[in-house]
């Protein structure tokens, strides 16, 4: 008779396949999240690299800029702003009829 292997041997070579499989999704997916760049290539186009360099107009420009202190930025946050409100108008229902009567031509014609 021929000898027959045993129920464990199955087990552990379906486990030790299975963990080599599971192991190689596992390897792919980090080596694919390392690999993979986050910007689109329109993106890496309108992208201005950074050099460092600050242009003296730049400076001039906010040396010219007016500090305003606690106090005044309090006074400008907190200043109520009153504007104009529009005054209803009432309208007579004569007009109203004449304005809807008109437009109900309009769409006849």
């Amino acid at each position: 008779m021929k000898p027959t292997r045993t129920l464990s041997s199955y087990v552990l070579l379906v486990g030790v396949l299975g963990l080599s499989i599971v192991g190689g999704v596992v390897a792919y997916q980090i080596y694919a999240a390392a690999i993979k760049t986050q910007t689109t290539p329109e993106q890496t186009v309108a992208i201005k690299p950074l050099d460092g360099i600050i242009n003296q107009t730049t400076l001039d420009g906010l040396k010219k800029r007016k500090v305003y202190s606690d106090s005044e930025m309090n006074l400008l946050i907190n200043t109520p702003i009153s504007l104009p409100t529009p005054e209803a108008i009432p309208a007579s229902t004569s007009a109203i009829l004449e304005a809807t009567q008109e437009a109900t031509i309009q769409n006849n014609e």
